[in-house]
């Protein structure tokens, strides 16, 4: 799994002094072995995961759903753009207000598992990156029952059917590969790690790039720039991320790992590249849309 370890005389790689403290911490011991106490992957390792998983995807809604949205509302409501958000029709839901608590909930989220992967892969440790992509999983199985239940914030008011099925495909992906990336020790390829700390952190720069936007009165002149501006960048980021670094880094498991993998990983990959890939590419024409959207709406205020 892991590259050779350092001479007497080298240096050690980025990371490793920083995590010296943490080797034998009980958490960093847990997402080596997910209690089992065999470091090597298998699927010795689900029952443990699923564990983490069920009560992890438990606190998620506790925690992110009742705490956190009770604050962020409280916060919201008192702010002079919250009447504004009932003037029009959201995205993932019809209510505004509603949409905006959601998608900030889920913003902590995916920046928090997708920080940690990021660490992962930067210091080199797959335990961390694992944890991560587990804590990733918790708004993955959260978001799929509260679309087929329906519940908050999906329950009431109509539905955009074919955007529910395109997360619901999103999330079956997502899920589909994790979970056996780890089993199998993929999780450790830098290939993989990178892969899934650009999708994760691409999702957090979205869902905030669409909340910084909600609170923009693009009736406004000088809010209508400001709109643009963000979507320009939270765009550009959006592309570098999933439409660059994403198909970068596929094609490099595919053609260093592909061939020596099972046959059920490699149809596994497969798939996740056809579901991911072609998500990514409906969600930025939706984002080029709206870039182009803004910016049209800025000319115009500068035209009157």
């Amino acid at each position: 799994w892991f590259a050779p370890c350092c001479s007497t005389h080298s240096l050690p790689a980025p990371g490793q002094l920083a995590l010296a403290p943490m080797q034998h911490a009980p958490l960093a011991q847990f997402f080596s072995d997910f209690g089992t106490g065999n470091p090597a992957p298998g699927a010795h390792w689900l029952p443990g995961m699923c564990a983490f998983l069920a009560v992890g995807t438990l606190a998620y809604h506790v925690v992110g759903f009742r705490w956190f949205r009770g604050a962020v509302q409280r916060a919201y409501s008192q702010r002079p753009w919250w009447s504004y958000l009932t003037t029009y029709k959201g995205l993932l839901c019809q209510d505004v207000q509603t949409e905006i608590q959601y998608i900030s909930v889920v913003c902590l989220h995916h920046v928090l598992g997708g920080g940690l992967m990021a660490y992962g892969t930067w210091s080199g440790s797959p335990a961390c990156w694992a944890a991560g992509a587990l804590v990733g999983c918790f708004d993955d199985i959260h978001d799929s029952v509260c679309m087929l239940l329906p519940a908050w914030p999906f329950a009431g008011g109509e539905r955009d059917v074919k955007f529910v099925v395109l997360l619901l495909v999103h999330h079956t992906a997502a899920l589909a590969c994790t979970i056996p990336a780890i089993c199998t020790g993929l999780h450790a390829n830098p290939h993989v790690q990178s892969i899934g700390a650009w999708l994760l952190l691409a999702g957090g720069i979205s869902h905030a790039t669409l909340a910084m936007s909600r609170t923009c009165n693009r009736r406004v002149p000088a809010e209508a720039r400001q709109d643009a501006l963000i979507w320009l960048l939270g765009g550009a980021f959006y592309a570098y991320s999933r439409l660059w670094c994403f198909p970068r880094s596929i094609l490099a498991l595919f053609r260093e790992e592909y061939a020596s993998l099972s046959g059920g990983m490699q149809v596994a990959l497969v798939g996740f590249t056809v579901m991911m890939g072609g998500f990514n590419v409906l969600i930025f024409l939706d984002v080029v849309k709206n870039v182009a959207k803004r910016l049209r709406l800025v000319l115009r205020c500068k035209e009157n």
